[in-house]
């Protein structure tokens, strides 16, 4: 699993989070702690949400 923002893979991470699209709820956003922490953005390839 990679993170939505920067494409790492997570499971070298602590701290990530887990959650569906706030605005469709369809696609799964999954971000690490360092773009969680900077609120670097991410965008949901269902509905183009941004969010922060």
């Amino acid at each position: 699993m990679r993170c939505t923002s920067c494409n790492v893979e997570i499971k070298a991470k602590e701290n990530f989070v887990i959650f569906k699209c706030p605005n469709c709820g369809k696609t799964t956003i999954v971000r690490c702690s360092s773009c969680k922490a900077s609120g670097r953005k991410y965008t949901c390839s269902e509905c183009g949400f941004v969010g922060p």
